[in-house]
């Protein structure tokens, strides 16, 4: 009596196990799937993220795009799908296809030497490495040796730099001085300052500040509202911290705006993303130079290609990128012969977890 009794507790508990991995498998579609909204909601509830959202690319079109959670962990505000998110290095690709753009309608190329046009300040030579050696392509593909490697942001209510106090690194700049810790074109490591030069470098080239000419190049020939400030866009989704507290003031100001500073919904994202599927078929309305798309979406080593990480496989081109920036976490990833996409964005520290789950759950529910 008593084994049976205990054969069937097992067999319970095997059918309820079986059920919850059934149930995360849906998560994919929540907005299609009551029983899935409830998992996610639960898993983002135990992961301490008020909110994620999402957008799905099936052969190089936008099928799906919903969002599940709130703005902040204390107001109640639904999160929507136009709702805008912190992209962190996501907005590096969006960068480099404004650099790309400048490429295609000027007399530069990617083996420019950016101090050769540079005035004001132009990228310090040390010891044993020259700045000008570093090139338009060292800074696109993370090989320019130039840190600092990340910023941090400012708090509501700190002093932001200009130009010349944030590449010196003087008050009230909160970050080192721009400088070489590794020889140009052999030192792999992610370069937010490299891209910061790049904007540098486009205004002087263009005679626009960065964010008009990425209006001008990217945003409005793709159609999409991204900015690098929130005038005119929707209330954004407000950044949480490793216990799932509203971080001071809603978010980090970045002043660095080409590396880490952009403000976009995963459906700007996958707009972006699918601009560079139809450049990959030559058809795309920004990117039209096939010489430098076949750069851009060629391993220039390290895994990186010109903004994104790349990778060939016999399935195809896969681009990456990860977004990390206080209080949220983002990533984009596709696969460019096949037209297959996600992305997705985070408010919250510990969106990592979540990110992995659902990118594991897209995949398996559209069989890529």
């Amino acid at each position: 009596m008593l084994k049976r009794l205990s054969l069937a507790l097992g067999l319970t508990l095997i059918l309820l196990l079986a059920a919850c991995s059934q149930q995360a498998e849906l998560c994919s579609r929540p907005d299609q799937n009551p029983d899935c909204l409830r998992f996610l909601e639960q898993r983002l509830d135990e992961a301490r993220v008020p909110g994620v959202s999402v957008a799905i690319i099936e052969n190089r079109r936008l099928v799906s795009q919903w969002a599940v959670g709130n703005h902040a962990a204390e107001n109640g505000r639904l999160l929507t799908s136009v709702t805008p998110f912190q992209a962190g290095d996501l907005g590096q690709l969006v960068t480099a296809i404004g650099v790309i753009s400048w490429l295609q309608e000027s007399e530069r190329d990617l083996d420019f030497k950016v101090n050769q046009s540079l005035s004001g300040w132009r990228i310090p030579d040390n010891s044993r490495w020259s700045g000008d050696s570093v090139t338009v392509r060292h800074l696109l593909s993370q090989r320019s040796g130039l840190t600092p490697t990340r910023f941090q942001g400012y708090r509501f209510g700190e002093r932001q730099p200009g130009w010349s106090a944030l590449l010196n690194g003087t008050e009230p700049a909160k970050s080192e001085p721009f400088q070489l810790a590794g020889q140009p074109g052999q030192t792999c490591h992610p370069s937010a300052a490299g891209y910061e030069v790049l904007a540098y470098w486009l205004e002087q080239e263009t005679a626009n500040s960065f964010p008009i000419w990425q209006n001008r190049a990217v945003f409005t020939p793709l159609n999409i509202p991204a900015r690098y400030r929130l005038i005119g866009l929707p209330a954004p989704a407000l950044g949480h911290d490793w216990q799932g507290d509203t971080i001071a003031g809603g978010y980090r100001r970045y002043v660095e705006r080409a590396s880490s500073g952009l403000w976009a919904s995963p459906t700007d994202m996958a707009r972006v993303l699918m601009e560079v599927m139809a450049a990959e078929r030559g058809i795309g309305r920004v990117l039209t130079d096939s010489s430098l798309i076949n750069e851009m979406l060629t391993p220039q080593g390290c895994g990186w290609g010109l903004g994104a990480r790349i990778e060939r496989t016999d399935s195809g081109t896969l681009i990456f990128s990860e977004g990390v920036t206080p209080g949220y976490r983002a990533k984009l990833a596709g696969n460019l012969q096949d037209g297959h996409g996600v992305v997705i964005m985070t408010n919250g520290d510990r969106g990592d977890r979540i990110i992995e789950e659902l990118v594991t759950a897209v995949r398996r529910d559209y069989n890529w």
